[in-house]
């Protein structure tokens, strides 16, 4: 009698460990071959906890930074405006884009993230206050922290890439890819969202100014004329900063993630990969 119960105990094991092998399994068998469902859960937490890093960051540099005031206007109509500093979340998003290499643009000139005034986005050139010529900017605040964002951003994926590759068992390096190029939905997804939502209309005499800047600095191809009135003490229409739309999508979106997320498959295959490149070179 005890010799039946010891060997219903010592298979109990062993059954728990086929079914937890067979779910696994099953990921690849919902025809396409791709665990799509596990790449996703994978890549969204990588997404929101990188974002969240650079949110982070990003108010911490905001705290530090002042935003433009300057006096507009002349004679008794003449008055100081303290400008708006951009919103961090937005701000936040435009960090977490740079990393990957977005470009961004004001009315469809080509522009670039230190162009835009009044914000505190955490990987960006360090920013100048107007008021007193203090440069502020993340290492500011932590010795190195925006090499650390970097590394922390791109590291992110890869480490989506592989806990997706080997949670499913790859066998092989082929697998192994084709496991962690699945954590880009969720990286394309957010890249396609910040594009279109994390957006700033400038609508301040001095933030506009700064933005378009001259003939040789600032936006080039904008005119402070065509956005400011003859007075040049009001903004009519504002001026729309945000991502490059097709940039972020590409690179923010597709080509970086697929690639590091591949990377990150092949590191729990690592002499399957080795093997495969070198029958291929001989």
């Amino acid at each position: 009698m005890s010799d039946g119960k010891q060997l219903d105990y010592d298979d109990e094991p062993a059954g728990q460990q086929q079914q937890s092998q067979a779910q696994r399994q099953g990921a690849l068998d919902d025809g396409s071959g791709l665990p799509l469902k596990e790449g996703a859960v994978f890549g969204a937490i990588s997404v929101v906890a990188t974002y969240l890093a650079h949110l982070l960051m990003t108010m911490i540099v905001t705290a530090q930074t002042s935003p433009i005031a300057q006096s507009v206007g002349t004679g008794e109509d003449a008055s100081v405006v303290v400008t708006d500093m951009v919103a961090s979340w937005k701000a936040a998003g435009w960090s977490y884009l740079s990393v990957f290499g977005t470009g961004f643009e004001v009315d469809g000139e080509v522009a670039t993230l230190g162009d835009a005034p009044n914000h505190g986005a955490a990987f960006a050139s360090p920013i100048i206050n107007s008021a007193n010529g203090v440069i502020y900017g993340l290492n500011g605040a932590f010795e190195l922290a925006t090499l650390v964002l970097f590394l922390g951003t791109i590291g992110s994926i890869v480490a989506a890439g592989y806990g997706v590759a080997k949670y499913t068992d790859a066998d092989n390096a082929v697998d192994a890819v084709k496991a962690g190029v699945t954590v880009t939905l969720p990286y394309l997804v957010f890249a396609a969202l910040a594009a279109f939502l994390m957006t700033h209309a400038y609508s301040e005499v001095p933030t506009v100014t700064s933005l378009i800047g001259s003939e040789t600095s600032g936006v080039l191809g904008l005119e402070q004329g065509d956005y400011l009135n003859d007075a040049g003490d009001s903004v009519p229409s504002g001026v729309e900063f945000g991502p490059s739309t097709t940039d972020a999508i590409l690179f923010a979106g597709i080509i970086v993630p697929a690639i590091l997320g591949a990377v990150g498959g092949l590191l729990t295959q690592p002499r399957d990969a080795l093997e495969t490149v070198m029958a291929k070179v001989q």
